[in-house]
């Protein structure tokens, strides 16, 4: 699952690290661009509760190799773009395809791990994610500008086939062992996946604390380049740090939240409101100032922001599914997830939109406020924000 996710990022990566090029060569603006992103998000926001129901009553393995199946074809096709319209079409297959990545991690993790450890498990099996932002820069960018940016993308595409490959033989050699501790496979495809205020809170939570991970994948080559007069291919020693923070946000939260887990904590309204305040924080002191801090104090805070948003990531997952049943865990996952893919949607066009008006400075303050407003309108659906997990305390 940690190689699946790093999988799902390289595909998912390469068109916004490449994007300084790959518009000047298409001729497209940066709205233009937005609008590609949109596409890409609004098929991931559709197919992950797809995703996530078929995984728990279709099955862990067969899911997600059909889908893997799919999203490598998609990201192949990227190599033969030929303005906004293909790309549209190339990002929306995409989309749809890697809707399955995280509803099966949190599936897995549910399945094969006690409570006590799913938090840093799901902090695990996500974490390929950050790293595989982390990675795809330092990999991508020499291959583009060695063999010409369409080459990168059969080169990720031939990289799914080889994930599959694997996937494979885990299920022909033995090692792939699924099982639900909690209930049996009957009852699972019995039940109706749920849907109650806590959830819808759970949902609203992930989708507005995890924004700043939209800005950090798709805008963030795009404001280096724009705004701080970063070339392309210097582009690649810088875009790995932001993922880095992202990347031990997940393992030092998912860390966190098993202990917490594992004392009968009260749920994490406390974390939720510190992580707002800080997150708003490191946007308000810089930008605030009217000329951009140099490049080095930048990527600082962009890694900051990055830790903040992978706390609300982990933190809200694991409170939703210790209080979900644990057979619902990839629709669970699928729905939260589809909140963030639907604020992604509607924010990319209006961040592009802001940067072709060169006014960077108002994009991320509106970054800085949606992680707030996301945790207030969670304690307002948390019906019973004090209490405690008595079925791991049980544990």
């Amino acid at each position: 699952m940690t190689m699946l996710s790093l999988l799902s990022y390289i595909d998912r990566s390469t068109l916004a690290i490449l994007s300084p090029t790959i518009l000047a060569d298409l001729h497209m603006s940066a709205t233009q661009y937005g609008y590609a992103v949109t596409a890409f998000s609004v098929a991931y926001m559709v197919s992950n509760p797809l995703w996530g129901f078929l995984i728990d009553r279709r099955g862990l393995f067969w899911t997600t190799l059909a889908a893997v199946g799919l999203w490598s074809i998609a990201s192949g096709s990227h190599a033969f773009m030929l303005g906004f319209a293909s790309m549209c079409v190339c990002r929306c297959l995409l989309g749809f395809g890697e809707g399955a990545t995280f509803p099966a991690g949190l599936s897995t993790v549910a399945e094969t791990l006690p409570p006590e450890h799913r938090s840093f498990g799901l902090g695990l099996a996500y974490s390929g994610g950050s790293l595989g932002a982390a990675l795809t820069p330092l990999i991508i960018i020499p291959i583009a500008l060695r063999h010409g940016w369409q080459d990168t993308f059969l080169l990720t595409g031939l990289i799914g086939i080889l994930w599959i490959v694997l996937w494979l033989g885990l299920r022909f050699t033995g090692l792939y062992h699924p099982h639900r501790p909690e209930v049996k496979q009957q009852e699972v495809q019995k039940q109706r996946p749920p849907f109650n205020l806590p959830l819808f809170g759970s949902v609203l939570l992930y989708g507005l604390g995890a924004a700043p991970l939209a800005f950090g994948l798709y805008a963030t080559p795009l404001y280096l380049n724009r705004v701080l007069h970063v070339p392309q291919k210097e582009l690649g020693h810088l875009l790995w740090l932001p993922p880095l923070g992202w990347e031990i946000g997940y393992l030092v939260w998912g860390k966190l939240s098993d202990r917490r887990n594992a004392r009968g904590a009260s749920r994490p309204s406390g974390l939720f409101t510190a992580l707002s305040i800080a997150g708003f924080i490191v946007v308000l002191l810089p930008f605030a100032a009217k000329t951009p801090w140099p490049v080095a104090m930048t990527m600082g805070l962009f890694v900051l922001e990055m830790f903040i948003a992978g706390g609300f990531v982990v933190l809200s997952l694991a409170d939703g599914v210790n209080n979900q049943k644990g057979s619902n865990a990839g629709f669970l996952a699928g729905i939260a997830i589809s909140s963030w893919a639907l604020i992604t949607a509607i924010l990319m066009p209006y961040i592009g939109h802001l940067f072709d008006a060169g006014r960077y400075t108002q994009s991320l303050w509106l970054i800085a406020c949606l992680p707030p407003v996301g945790t207030l309108l969670w304690k307002v659906c948390t019906s019973n924000p004090s209490g405690s997990y008595p079925e791991l305390v049980q544990k």
